[in-house]
């Protein structure tokens, strides 16, 4: 993609990562999260999370960032799975977007990268979770990369007392190694 680099992040990302983080959170979870949880996120609160992970502190994770013009517009966070649950290897933990950004290709663009270096490590499948009512994120994983919910994966977690459903999506072999 012209002018846009894709690369592992640096500890001084933390700002640009965690703005991104919130940015996408507000246009993409109004109606699923509860809307005070959304304008409470501020990118402040969670630079020190996202200094901590592009430092390496959370042992077998990896953290890409996509920036343009020397601004971060998205990132992908992956590794080893995180619960051995449904037999898969690999994980994506979290994909999130500037809302600019979306719906161009970049999220594809950077997943040949992640999924080259899972199976560089020997991860040859990959789980992801989704917010059940995400329409857009399950799209992506299904139509773009062939995904398939694994079934008896659908459980909740509460934010704020609402209760969120998300699904996890199998790739067994990993998209995008053709």
């Amino acid at each position: 993609m012209d002018g846009i680099t894709i690369r592992p992040a640096r500890s001084g990302d933390a700002p640009g990562i965690a703005a991104v983080h919130s940015a996408s959170w507000r246009v993409t979870y109004p109606g699923i999260v509860p809307q005070s949880y959304l304008d409470g996120m501020h990118p402040e609160k969670t630079v020190e999370r996202w200094r901590d992970a592009a430092a390496g502190k959370h042992p077998g994770a990896h953290l890409l960032i996509a920036e343009e013009n020397g601004k971060i517009i998205g990132f992908e966070t992956y590794g080893p799975a995180r619960e051995p649950a449904f037999g898969y290897a690999g994980e994506l933990y979290a994909a999130y977007f500037l809302p600019e950004a979306m719906g161009k290709g970049l999220g594809t663009e950077m997943m040949k990268t992640v999924v080259h270096d899972l199976a560089a490590q020997g991860l040859n499948d990959m789980i992801v979770w989704v917010m059940e009512a995400n329409g857009r994120g399950r799209r992506f994983y299904e139509k773009i990369l062939g995904g398939v919910v694994i079934p008896g994966s659908r459980k909740s977690f509460d934010i704020e007392g609402a209760q969120i459903w998300e699904i996890a999506y199998g790739f067994r072999p990993l998209p995008l190694l053709k």
